[in-house]
């Protein structure tokens, strides 16, 4: 089996065809009638917040016709010479979250060429047991005070329902598209914390 060489294309609600599609054959090898992979290898294109591209007036997506055209015919137009040009040991990986906000939903006639994974979003419960772990293992290594251990579970609980809160309260739009709070988010606060020193807590 060949090897795979990833390429990760992340959507916003101004991603364009052209950019796509641009991004698609930059990491592609181009010949007179097909874009590639290198030689023994295959592409595994994925595809970050695929249902973010702002939707039009009649209701296409052009980023995501671009991709069902790959998808469904296995190759696309070349923009310049405008001829037909197969795309070869290519896969196509892509995430959504659900719709909501500036995120659409993504058309069946797309989501048809795919398997559907749901992950369901993770209770606070969880999130605590998570991070807590990471954190109590972290503070236990490194011989923190016993006063230092008991604060380790507050922290947790407040990073989270901060977290959450800033989730439900501001939500992206396509105006203010930064506003995606995802749980990086929290692992960076966690991350921080581990990067302390017992002599200086």
């Amino acid at each position: 089996m060949k090897p795979l060489v990833g390429v990760t294309i992340n959507f916003s609600a101004q991603t364009e065809s052209k950019r796509v599609q641009q991004s698609i054959e930059d990491k592609l090898e181009k010949s007179r009638t097909a874009f590639r992979a290198p030689p023994g290898k295959r592409i595994a294109i994925f595809i970050d917040d695929i249902n973010m591209p702002m939707v039009e007036e009649y209701g296409a997506q052009p980023p995501i016709e671009l991709l069902r055209l790959l998808v469904d015919r296995n190759g696309m137009y070349d923009r310049k010479e405008w001829e037909w040009k197969q795309v070869l040991d290519s896969t196509l990986v892509i995430a959504a979250a659900p719709p909501s906000g500036s995120r659409a939903v993504i058309t069946p006639r797309f989501s048809t060429h795919f398997n559907v994974i749901c992950m369901p979003q993770a209770t606070q419960g969880i999130l605590a047991k998570i991070f807590s772990s990471i954190l109590d293992g972290f503070l236990k290594a490194y011989n923190y005070s016993e006063q230092v251990l008991g604060c380790s579970l507050p922290i947790i609980d407040s990073t989270i329902e901060i977290y959450q809160k800033i989730s439900e309260e501001l939500r992206a739009t396509p105006a203010k598209f930064h506003y995606a709070f995802n749980l990086r988010d929290v692992s960076k606060v966690i991350q921080g914390i581990l990067m302390s020193h017992p002599k200086s807590i």
